[in-house]
């Protein structure tokens, strides 16, 4: 089948692991790929072979023409300027297919798709409903009241529940994900897991890769190390929070935090300064693959330290397997994905979500209990290169590919 993979949301494509992974999955079984994404400032070209079997198609997804536009976008999650967009993609590639990325296009997409008889798939890589209400909870009153106005939970839900149920199928990246859409009377049959997990055909970097001045920078430092994007879900404040009380209890301890922009950064230094944490808080922005998993390779310990909200609860990051596969100890928050894995696997670490007192503790613990970790850490290679390496999760996504081609026939 020729699949049309749409992609409007976030900074274009590439780079987007998931969607990597996933086109990789399907072309390796015999499918075509087309990523219809949008023109950005490092990818402006229109038509490109990304890889054999996978073509990138970008068209300008420009703003919109009128204040009113947005506002009335927010509330129908349609934005008719980007529709003549996505007619244009399904009209050129003439897809089989189409697979839409995360939700906010999903319900303009279907008014596209379903007159021009294509089925559509649903790939649900956040609650984004939850995730909304949980990236607002920083603000201060007046702009949270604003933002819950204007990205309404309950209209969310509700266009989200309209949306699925036109869906041939709906894939999400936990089973917790998937729990929220039987709620809505969806059919489990029609909901399939592919979760963000990885194996060394997807993420192979060993320590004899990493760069050693970034191992030699560490090795006096008890370095506990974030990787990521910085969001109020994601607990950076918990890891500051609980940085304060880790300082006092453990030599050498550094924190640091990689792959933040420069707004992120600073407010990240301003609650580090504050708490007297000083040069024990590093911060580095954005990096390159290879250079963010030699920082990896240099932690005594890497960090996801969600927070408690319902989004956290129902997904799952990348990192979490990539931590795993280069056999590093993790600590988590006790999110009911991540408990789940680390329980289940005895690959790692929990404390209680927004629990700093907790986070050091179980820091403290882990400092003066390092052959115990390094066993955990053994264990997250052994569950991320086999009970939950991505070529299971490719496995599931092809099968319902190949169930969805013969009911096509």
């Amino acid at each position: 089948m020729h699949i049309a993979m749409i992609h409007l949301c976030n900074n274009g494509f590439p780079p987007d692991i998931r969607i990597s992974k996933e086109a990789h999955a399907l072309v390796e079984a015999g499918h075509k790929i087309t990523i219809c994404t949008k023109t950005t400032s490092a990818h402006s070209k229109k038509f490109e072979t990304f890889e054999p079997g996978i073509d990138v198609m970008r068209e300008d997804v420009s703003g919109p023409p009128s204040w009113f536009a947005r506002r009335k976008a927010n509330f129908t999650l349609r934005e008719a300027w980007v529709k003549p967009v996505v007619e244009n993609y399904l009209d050129t590639c003439k897809p089989d297919i189409v697979h839409v990325h995360d939700f906010p296009y999903l319900p303009l997409v279907l008014d596209c798709a379903i007159p021009r008889g294509l089925p559509v798939v649903a790939d649900f890589h956040e609650n984004m409903p939850a995730a909304k209400r949980a990236w607002r909870s920083h603000l201060s009153p007046y702009m949270r009241f604003k933002a819950s106005i204007l990205f309404n939970y309950t209209l969310w839900r509700w266009h989200e529940k309209a949306a699925v149920e036109k869906c041939k199928r709906v894939v999400v990246v936990v089973p917790e994900g998937a729990e929220r859409l039987l709620k809505y009377g969806l059919d489990q049959a029609r909901i399939v897991t592919v979760s963000n997990t990885e194996d060394t055909t997807t993420f192979d970097f060993p320590v004899e890769r990493a760069d050693q001045n970034i191992l030699d920078k560490y090795k006096d430092k008890w370095m506990v190390s974030y990787i990521g994007g910085i969001g109020p879900h994601r607990g950076w404040d918990t890891a500051l929070d609980g940085a304060a009380h880790a300082a006092k209890l453990i030599p050498n301890f550094h924190l640091t935090f990689v792959g933040t922009n420069d707004e992120s950064a600073a407010r990240i230094r301003n609650y580090a300064d504050s708490l007297g944490l000083g040069n024990s808080v590093e911060i580095i922005n954005w990096q390159p693959f290879d250079t963010v998993n030699s920082y990896i390779h240099a932690s005594r310990v890497c960090l996801v330290p969600h927070n408690d909200f319902e989004h956290t609860h129902t997904t799952v990051p990348h990192k979490l397997f990539q931590y795993m596969i280069c056999k590093r100890p993790i600590l988590a928050s006790d999110c009911r994905p991540l408990k789940r894995i680390l329980e289940e696997t005895n690959s790692g670490y929990l404390f209680k979500a927004n629990n700093a007192a907790d986070f050091a503790a179980q820091l403290a613990h882990i400092h003066s209990h390092e052959e115990e970790a390094m066993h955990k850490a053994e264990n997250g290679f052994a569950a991320a290169t086999g009970p939950y390496a991505w070529k299971h999760d490719a496995t599931r996504l092809v099968e319902t590919y190949a169930a969805l081609e013969r009911e096509l026939v």
